[in-house]
């Protein structure tokens, strides 16, 4: 492509150098008297087509020609991750569950810090970004636009909704998915203090399709868990006995054993501090080196340099053509001066 194609018309000057000579004319009626002389020719062929290349590489010069942008299609190491972030309201407090003050983050903001970390330390990986609540919430489809991830990670820090459902925005998650066809390598990432009760998380035909999904697309899932430890509590643990072990009194519990039975990759990363938040995104950013196909935009590249030097090398050669043509002669006379013409 060119920028200004108005020029163009000179490349119908590029023939002229076969056409007409720009060679003063000998006063010989005819030169059948000169022996044919081969070499002669083909160098007298080649002075032409110089001329005529520098004429045809000036022109287009002129025009200002440049390479499309294109998108060049690459395989490296990486996967398609799905950000799948809580935004109930419960996430807009500290991990000791306190109001924000005091120079401490929300479990939102603390969250976000480090998933745009871990988005600035994954060059190949591609990223889908949901949100949830008690319903979920589509953010940004499955791109590598860093600019546009970034973004989506931004707007998650708005205040939260009431209300927690982690299946659907797992659901949500896996619709993305299935809908790319790039997506070779799926990762799910979500973010989230659990569900407060459980109520939305174990209704059985969510569960159903929630393990179909997993395992049709093959999706390996990462659950960041954002609390503190509280005294000696851990609530992936049974509970003493005689005390109630059911969805609703551990529901983060019976999430974790049912991710287990999903057949698919699965960690869950007891993040309870920056430190630990850090180390899990490192650790997930180290387990996922699948062979990932992404799309990587070259811009348009302005080629008009290349014809300029190719016209100058052209009209170098015609000078020196012409050189070649001036004879040196060196006088014997007036000891040994020397006379050029």
């Amino acid at each position: 492509m060119v920028a200004k194609p108005d020029f163009l018309w000179l490349l119908l000057l590029a023939p002229v150098p076969f056409l007409v000579s720009a060679l003063r004319r000998a006063p010989f009626p005819s030169l059948d008297a000169v022996p044919h002389d081969t070499l002669s020719s083909l160098i007298g062929f080649l002075i032409k087509a110089a001329a005529a290349l520098a004429v045809a590489a000036g022109a287009i010069a002129l025009a200002q020609p440049y390479r499309l942008a294109e998108n060049v299609k690459l395989v490296a190491t990486g996967a398609h991750v799905v950000l799948v972030m809580d935004r109930s309201l419960s996430m807009d407090f500290t991990m000791d569950d306190d109001e924000v003050g005091s120079g401490k983050e929300s479990k939102t903001q603390l969250a976000t810090r480090m998933l745009m970390d871990f988005v600035n330390r994954s060059p190949h990986d591609q990223f889908g970004v949901v949100a949830f609540s008690s319903a979920p919430i589509f953010v940004l489809p499955i791109t590598g636009h860093r600019d546009a991830v970034k973004a989506a990670i931004t707007a998650l820090r708005r205040p939260g909704i009431e209300g927690t459902n982690v299946g659907l925005g797992l659901q949500l998650a896996l619709n993305m998915i299935g809908h790319d066809p790039e997506a070779t390598s799926p990762v799910v990432l979500f973010a989230s203090d659990g569900e407060y009760g459980g109520a939305g998380f174990f209704d059985f035909s969510l569960q159903d399709a929630l393990r179909k999904a997993f395992q049709r697309e093959h999706a390996h899932l990462y659950w960041l868990f954002l609390r503190t430890h509280k005294g000696n509590e851990d609530v992936f643990s049974a509970p003493p006995r005689g005390d109630e072990d059911s969805p609703h009194t551990k529901p983060e519990r019976h999430m974790d054993l049912f991710f287990k039975t999903l057949g698919v990759t699965y960690r869950v990363f007891w993040a309870d501090s920056p430190h630990a938040i850090q180390n899990a995104v490192a650790e997930i950013n180290r387990l996922e080196t699948r062979p990932v196909t992404y799309y990587e935009e070259i811009p348009r590249k302005d080629v008009t340099p290349i014809f300029y030097g190719i016209a100058a090398f052209a009209s170098l050669l015609l000078v020196l053509a012409k050189l070649a043509e001036t004879e040196f002669r060196r006088s014997s006379s007036f000891g040994g001066q020397v006379n050029v013409i």
